[in-house]
């Protein structure tokens, strides 16, 4: 009994130890993927820190790293040197101890070491050894601008020996040298961009006043780096969408979910690296590590800053990032001198492999691996997609379907549609054909036998409302008839209009809502209040706005006219705008013309219905109808604008006025 008991003891003290064991190597950090709605999941550790290199080097305000052939070259900035770490032998030498100022920047190739030392202004080269090669300064070229800045910060050298130099306050682009230093040209500068002040200051200002208020410069280069490829990416910071690009030969950012500016990133990115596979790493200043795939897709986002205490992958002041081949991430710790290194887990590695069958155009040897990676992370986006693409050339349209609308994919979606779409028709093309004539057999046969009258049926409609309400009919065929009763009172009242506002308004709320999943409007962040009081707002300042106008233009319309004849304009949205989103549900991507076309007619012939209405209502003439139209539109503006002001100086007065109390009640304790 003793001994089952000193058994049993013994298997709960080892459950203790492995389970406090698992919290002591529990990340520091969580991990992070973005899901099919653009939404940001907790997943399982990518990485995990393997060690943390240097705590005894006394790195003094490192600026770079960079790994070439199993050597860590790091650029000590405080220290005026460039520290070379071997990784297999963990040996440390030195290069340009009384060669460098302030060195930022280092770029190794098969034969030279490259460091970018503003201190100096120079780019210095040396050999594997250490020795001093050579010094490229300023380039003497005019073409490169005698105000041009030359404060060398980050460097790459492609596989001819040309420089691509990010210069410290430079907006032109990419310094491009030969490796003689001669003046290339500027690579690949960033578009300025123009803010809506910048816009309507270009409309009406004259040439002095935009050249005295306007500075339109673009974004200088934050930093850069070059794949096996020969391809190169920069990243800028304060920019959204479009923060990490990538460049062809030219200097196009060639990235298209970069070039669209649907990247999801960070305005504070400082640094990236790229790995064999194209995948690009880039780095916050806060630590934030964020993996892409090489299409600029958001694989994950892990790391962080370290705030109250120093925890092994958290940093102080992250400054550089790189990777070597077998995965393993590399960052650099600016504030501390350290290097933390992060090891791939099973889950990311699985990904990984996925990602690169994928790229190879091998989809259903992807498939198997796409629901691993399933089993750790259910929400991640691009296992949704891959999984997708996999089922596709399967031939399993159906759950494709069903992948592709988890990860949002809109356009493979219509493709798998399609497909299912093509598949029904093929199989039931005949009975729908037979159906479809006698359909139309007997709509003729029911119209000749009612023309002879041998079928006769009559709806007798007795409430004057429902009269009203089926009176919207008759805008379609007779809209010069249908205002002149509504003016004279013989159709059309309060009641009914505004039970035609309540339909308008359902059908909108359908047309956000209601649409197919290929055609949706991206209405996710939008409730149905926000959509109704976007859709009544305009409608009723339209009302209000020109019963003031037409007061003054001598308008023979009274209010009771206006609000009235104004929701049966919207006749043809209101009855064929449904048919238009049912229609979403039949059409594929590449029918989505024929949506637009259609809602566009219907848009456009309510409009026309208005004009008209606004001209037989006010008994005007052309020339006055499109003064009180534009005058409305005027003073519905007005109106939004004096609303905007006044509830902005309400929300400071409540502001101050909520500040003062809790000041006095302060003093009052």
């Amino acid at each position: 009994m003793r001994q089952k008991v000193s058994i049993r003891f013994l298997i709960i003290i080892s459950l203790c130890f492995v389970f406090q064991t698992l919290l002591s190597n529990n990340s520091p950090f969580l991990t992070y993927t973005i899901s099919g709605r653009n939404e940001w999941k907790i997943t399982q550790d990518a990485y995990v820190v393997s060690e943390v290199l240097f705590k005894d080097l006394d790195l003094y305000y490192p600026e770079d790293i960079f790994i070439k052939d199993g050597k860590m070259y790091i650029a000590d900035s405080g220290n005026a040197r460039i520290v070379v770490y071997d990784m297999k032998t963990r040996k440390v030498s030195l290069i340009g101890e009384f060669s460098l100022w302030q060195p930022t920047g280092v770029f190794v190739d098969e034969n030279y070491v490259y460091v970018a030392d503003p201190g100096t202004s120079e780019v210095i080269v040396f050999d594997k050894e250490g020795n001093e090669v050579k010094r490229i300064g300023r380039p003497s070229n005019p073409l490169f601008g005698e105000g041009a800045n030359f404060k060398p910060k980050e460097l790459i050298v492609d596989k001819r020996g040309n420089l691509y130099i990010v210069s410290e306050g430079t907006f032109e682009g990419v310094i491009q040298l030969d490796q003689n230093g001669e003046f290339l040209g500027y690579y690949g500068a960033n578009l300025a961009s123009m803010t809506l002040l910048d816009k309507i200051i270009d409309i009406f200002y004259t040439r002095e006043q935009k050249e005295r208020l306007l500075n339109r410069i673009p974004k200088p280069y934050t930093n850069i780096t070059i794949d096996s490829k020969g391809l190169i990416y920069t990243v800028t910071q304060k920019e959204r969408g479009n923060a990490i690009k990538k460049h062809n030969t030219l200097g196009n950012n060639i990235l298209p979910i970069s070039r669209e500016a649907r990247m999801i990133d960070e305005p504070n990115f400082i640094d990236l690296a790229v790995d064999d596979s194209g995948r690009i790493y880039a780095l916050t200043e806060t630590g934030l590590v964020y993996e892409y795939d090489a299409e600029g897709n958001l694989i994950v986002s892990f790391g962080g800053r370290a705030i109250a205490t120093e925890r092994n992958g958290l940093f102080t002041v992250a400054a550089a990032i790189c990777v070597d081949e077998n995965g393993k991430i590399y960052v650099l710790d600016k504030e501390r001198g350290l290097v933390h290194v992060f090891n791939p887990t099973q889950y990311i590695k699985t990904l990984h492999k996925a990602l690169e069958l994928y790229s190879e155009g091998k989809y259903l040897q992807s498939k198997e691996l796409w629901k691993e990676v399933m089993i750790y992370d259910g929400y991640s986006k691009i296992a949704h997609y891959g999984l997708g693409k996999a089922y596709f050339q399967e031939g399993n349209y159906r759950q494709a379907l069903a992948e592709f609308r988890i990860a949002q994919a809109r356009r493979d979606y219509s493709d798998a549609f399609w497909e299912i779409r093509n598949e029904f028709l093929q199989k039931h093309t005949r009975g729908l054909l037979i159906a479809f004539i006698i359909l139309i057999i007997l709509v003729s046969i029911l119209d000749n036998l009612y023309k002879r009258e041998v079928i006769k049926f009559r709806i007798d409609v007795k409430s004057k409302l429902v009269k009203d309400l089926l009176y919207i009919w008759n805008i379609l065929r007779h809209p010069l008839d249908t205002f002149y009763y509504i003016q004279r009172k013989r159709y059309g009242s309060v009641l009914s209009a505004t039970i035609i506002y309540a339909i308008f308004f359902i059908v909108i709320q359908l047309e956000y809502f209601g649409r197919s999943f290929i055609f949706n409007l991206n209405t996710a962040d939008r409730s149905v209040g926000f959509v109704f009081l976007a859709s009544f707002a305009p409608v009723f300042l339209w009302v209000f706005a020109n019963y003031l106008v037409s007061s003054i233009n001598d308008g023979r319309g009274t209010l009771r006219d206006i609000y009235i004849f104004t929701a049966y304009s919207f006749a043809p949205y209101i009855l064929f705008q449904p048919f238009v989103i049912l229609l979403t549900y039949i059409l594929s991507y590449n029918e989505a013309f024929l949506v637009s076309f259609a809602s566009d007619i219907f848009i456009a012939w309510s409009a026309v219905l208005l004009f008209t209405g606004v001209k037989e209502i006010h008994d005007y003439d052309i020339k006055n109808t499109v003064k009180s139209i534009l005058l409305t539109l005027a003073w519905v503006f007005v109106i939004i604008l004096v609303y905007s002001i006044v509830y902005m100086l309400w929300d400071q007065l409540v502001q101050t006025g909520y500040a003062i109390v809790q000041e006095v009640l302060y003093r009052a304790r």
